[in-house]
């Protein structure tokens, strides 16, 4: 294809120089011509006659206008095909482009010399090339993690499920013969019912925060004694586990805030923190402290952390983490991309870090209440 354009070019620089030859040839042959007819008519006559030799030239003017007036039409003519040429090739090299593109060959650049005059259309289709590649790989991570996610949520919701058609059907066929063993099996189909609820609720509220209809009821609440109650609240549930959270209030201020989706925000990295912690004791700190304009919100754990290249794509909703995908069970990642949504509805930010001494801390940051 190189090589054929190449010859296009060629092709027009040649019906460059015969545009511009044509009329000088027409010219020269027409001023010869000219001439021939005076002194034709000269000899003929044998004799000079100002009237034979005014219709002589009369005549000649006549042919040498005509032959002007057609070496312009030739001229112009050959010029609007050359021009139309020099469009041409262009608009072929940007039509091979994209049929290239178009077929998945995301690496096609059209080459051109530095003095072409469609250097800045060819730089044009050259970066959008860049940018449909960097399009394109995107597209397809996400369609991966997409199916990874499906993968995962079918097998979250498999395994309740398989326990309770199991439970369901100890109960009908009377395997449970005594009250206690009846309620251990309904204990069971209890929590079982509970976990598919849990992870519902998680696909219903990333849904409705990604909607751009919904809006949060946000309003001014303390931040360090909301952060008291709710510590106090969950703390000895977690302590149960060997799972100790503990709080450090340096100092505080006001923030507007949906408390529900503060709940959930705090909820889930918890409860992240502990489903990750491969500690016999695990804990996580989490510290308050107010600035000039933005209340910081840290959560340190002290688990694995995750590896640096994957720290970016934490709050992918389609993202799961090595250790996420070796334990499909433990989580599928939708609870941090919640936690991002949240806090940026809040007009807050949120980052993660690996710990100098280990585990992995997320630093919340949310604007203080005027």
């Amino acid at each position: 294809m190189q090589d054929m354009t190449r010859n296009e070019e060629k092709k027009i620089r040649t019906g460059r120089r015969f545009s511009l030859i044509v009329p000088i040839i027409v010219a020269v042959i027409l001023s010869f011509g000219n001439d021939y007819i005076v002194l034709r008519s000269i000899h003929d006559k044998n004799q000079i006659d100002l009237a034979s030799l005014e219709n002589g030239l009369a005549i000649s003017n006549i042919c040498l206008l005509t032959g002007l007036v057609l070496a312009i039409v030739i001229s112009n003519l050959l010029f609007r095909i050359i021009i139309r040429q020099e469009l041409m090739v262009p608009l072929q090299k940007i039509r091979t482009g994209m049929n290239r593109i178009r077929h998945g060959d995301y690496d096609y650049r059209i080459e051109y010399e530095e003095n072409d005059l469609m250097y800045e259309l060819y730089d044009d289709f050259n970066e959008m090339a860049v940018e449909t590649k960097r399009f394109a790989v995107k597209e397809k991570q996400i369609d991966e993690r997409r199916r990874q996610l499906l993968l995962s949520i079918s097998h979250d919701l498999r395994s309740p499920m398989t326990s309770i058609i199991a439970y369901v059907q100890g109960l009908l066929d009377g395997i449970a013969q005594n009250e206690q063993k009846r309620h251990q099996y309904l204990e069971v189909i209890k929590a079982k019912s509970l976990e598919i609820d849990r992870m519902v609720n998680r696909l219903f509220t990333y849904a409705k925060l990604d909607s751009q209809e919904y809006e949060l009821d946000k309003q001014p609440i303390d931040i360090g004694e909301y952060m008291s109650a709710y510590v106090d609240e969950i703390a000895r549930e977690y302590e149960k586990k060997n799972f100790r959270i503990q709080l450090k209030v340096v100092s505080s201020a006001k923030i507007l805030a949906d408390s529900d989706m503060f709940d959930r925000i705090c909820t889930n990295l918890i409860e992240n923190a502990y489903k990750y912690n491969d500690k016999e004791n695990g804990s996580m700190t989490i510290t308050v402290k107010s600035g000039h304009y933005h209340v910081k919100i840290t959560f340190a754990d002290n688990g694995p952390g995750v590896n640096d290249d994957e720290i970016s794509n934490l709050w992918d909703v389609f993202y799961r983490t090595d250790h996420a995908r070796k334990n499909p069970g433990e989580s599928n990642g939708i609870g941090l991309a919640i936690v991002k949504k949240a806090v940026e509805m809040m007009e807050g930010k949120v980052e993660a870090k690996n710990g100098k001494s280990g585990g992995l801390s997320v630093i919340i940051r949310i604007p203080i209440s005027e």
